[in-house]
């Protein structure tokens, strides 16, 4: 009876481990499920009757000399020759492509206000800013030692997420075609991932970028890939959007058949992800026993390595990714792979060994002056029944589209020493208060945990006689 019950107990763990590497794998070769298609790069021939011009009184493309709306002149009635007219000729009225701000939310006059002000923030005192309006989006010009045109993605780039949704930037093209700076705009991504990637010189890097090259890449940082990727992607996309116009009437460049930008992590990335595997490995073996000492270890080097250096927690929202139209990179993919597996076969190996911000506080009850109660101020029934309800709820919710709902996470600013932010406050209060009640945030609040420990008791499930 006993080999039954461990031969099922193992075959769960095997048909979980194939489910799980075909999931893993699927996404890995074919990416996220929620994709837009991107249309189809077509070459046309223009010419001056086919150019789209917007009406409105704020004037049309500058290196037009036509003035107005009427951009029909019959010329072939004016050349010289000879025709059949069958029918009286009536006269063929004028023309053109009209756009609105229902049909491009990138026309709207509050954006071309706020277009200004960015422009202006951005800019020298002395530049002299003016806002114009193309088909789809409103721009700036700026004119001063240094002539650029200003584009910012905001309401037109709406198909690309980082870790909590769009993020809107501001981008700054020089009359010879190349970048000159790219600026964040907003989003709800999580600050400490901002500010690590602006001290990493991520914005550097688009610095001199021609937009005449076609494919180029830059390096993403590691601990907020997510987020670089979508800055770059972001900037591509962006740049696309506005090619040929606005740009070409502004860059004194002959053509931009195809532009691209990726933002893709260096091959540190492998180092990084062979030093998390041997935690989980160190973590999920049982030849060498695990003593105080191999543990205390095993807990610093979580805490001050994939913490406070890679700033590279393990989320719930990893596991949804996919499914919200985000994709993930190949560090952050493995990840998951190893938190999934140690969850199958080692009891949620992550959240006992490796997650340093569970380790953080195994660490500070080592050096507790406080004598704590091991007994809970609510019963174990009560703890999981609250902890897998917030699980539930924040997983709706980012489905649903609430992404910023995504950052109900408490390492990420502690461990990117975000001290201004409200999460930051937060943390430090959860961290004292396991002091006086142990790991109070892995046991009552994590969702992550929640998700991992339904896991492991799925696959360890004992029927009960």
């Amino acid at each position: 009876m006993q080999g039954t019950i461990f031969f099922m107990k193992e075959m769960r763990k095997i048909i979980a481990t194939l489910i799980v590497a075909i999931v893993f794998l699927y996404f890995w070769i074919n990416g996220p499920l929620l994709q837009i298609v991107e249309a189809i790069n077509l070459e046309a021939v223009e010419t001056k009757y086919s150019i789209p011009i917007l009406v409105g009184s704020d004037g049309v493309d500058s290196k037009s000399n036509t003035t107005s709306f009427n951009t029909l002149n019959f010329e072939d009635e004016e050349s010289f020759g000879h025709v059949l007219l069958l029918v009286k000729k009536t006269p063929n009225n004028n023309w053109g492509f009209i756009a609105d701000v229902k049909n491009n939310p990138g026309l709207s006059e509050e954006l071309k206000t706020k277009i200004y002000e960015h422009a202006q923030q951005f800019s020298k005192k002395e530049d002299v800013i003016k806002t114009l309006p193309s088909m789809e989006m409103y721009y700036a010009t700026i004119s001063g030692k240094d002539k650029s045109i200003y584009l910012e993605s905001t309401d037109i780039i709406k198909n690309i997420r980082g870790y909590a949704g769009e993020i809107n930037v501001g981008v700054f093209i020089g009359e010879d075609g190349y970048i000159k700076r790219v600026e964040h705009i907003a989003s709800k991504e999580t600050q400490s991932y901002l500010s690590d990637i602006r001290n990493a010189g991520f914005y550097e890097q688009f610095k001199n970028i021609s937009i005449t090259k076609g494919d180029q890449q830059i390096d993403a940082v590691s601990g907020a890939t997510l987020s670089s990727e979508a800055i770059a992607n972001t900037v591509s996309q962006l740049i696309s959007e506005g090619t040929p116009y606005p740009i070409s009437n502004y860059s004194e460049i002959d053509e931009v058949n195809f532009f691209s930008l990726s933002a893709i992590l260096n091959s540190t990335w492998i180092i990084h992800i062979v030093v998390i595997f041997l935690m989980f490995a160190f973590a999920m073996q049982h030849w060498i026993k695990k003593s105080k000492k191999t543990i205390l270890i095993l807990s610093s080097l979580s805490v001050i390595y994939i913490g406070f250096f890679l700033n590279n927690s393990f989320t719930y929202i990893s596991f949804i990714h996919p499914f919200v139209g985000t994709s993930v990179s190949s560090l952050v993919g493995l990840y998951a792979l190893f938190v999934l597996l140690g969850a199958i076969w080692g009891k949620n190996t992550y959240c006992k060994y490796v997650c340093p911000f569970g380790n953080i506080q195994r660490l500070i009850i080592q050096v507790n002056p406080l004598k704590t109660s091991k007994k809970f101020f609510i019963s174990n029934k009560w703890i999981k029944r609250i902890r897998a309800a917030i699980a539930i709820v924040l997983l709706t919710g980012v489905l649903l589209g609430l992404r910023n709902w995504s950052n109900f996470e408490l390492f990420p600013d502690l461990f990117g020493l975000s001290v201004l932010s409200v999460w930051f406050v937060i943390t430090v209060i959860t961290i004292l208060l396991t002091m006086v009640y142990p790991m109070i945030w892995c046991r009552l609040l994590c969702p992550t945990g929640s998700i991992l420990d339904g896991l492991s008791d799925l696959v360890n499930y004992k029927r009960k006689k």
